[in-house]
């Protein structure tokens, strides 16, 4: 069975976003082609929310295991199939595509077709630009500088050498 998702943005109007993704396709799979059709760092880290008719968020299904939480079965995309939680037209998904920003996109299946001939997820309409995707990574030229200012406000106060023979060794005077 094939499922016809629409996907929109409550941060962008014009954005809109169709993929057709077989029931035997993991939420994984739809992630990656959310991801690539925005051109999104998929090295960030997302999750889909099960959502009611409100867009209320129920289970959560997620990239990683919470290792803190053993006590509750943890649903992770890789191995969650879009056929085990979705079954009708209308059901609802939240993506959280920002984790930082808690930026995100609501889906909606569509349309439900019998065939069976898709292997992967697949865009089939996208209008307008996709929010921008905030970048919790580092720059690591901006953290060489950071370093470097960092360690001028330290030397300011002299070099730990020279501190040490004024004042003793740290390890002493505790």
């Amino acid at each position: 069975m094939v499922f016809r998702f629409r996907i929109i943005s409550d941060k962008v109007e014009n954005f809109v976003l169709h993929i057709d993704a077989n029931a035997r396709n993991t939420f994984f799979e739809l992630h990656e082609a959310i991801q690539h059709a925005c051109k999104y760092d998929s090295s960030e880290l997302a999750t889909f929310f099960l959502a009611d008719e409100e867009w209320d968020k129920g289970e959560e299904i997620m990239m990683f295991s919470d290792k803190k939480s053993k006590q509750f079965p943890v649903l992770l995309m890789k191995n969650t199939f879009l056929g085990d939680y979705l079954k009708e037209r209308e059901d609802k998904l939240i993506y959280i595509f920002d984790i930082t920003s808690q930026k995100s996109f609501y889906i909606e299946l569509n349309e439900l077709v019998m065939e069976n001939k898709l292997n992967a997820p697949t865009i089939t309409y996208h209008r307008g630009n996709a929010p921008a995707q905030s970048f919790s990574g580092y720059n690591a030229d901006l953290l060489a500088e950071h370093d470097s200012e960092l360690q001028n406000v330290f030397t300011d106060f002299g070099e730990l050498e020279d501190l040490n023979l004024i004042y003793g060794e740290i390890g002493e005077v505790m």
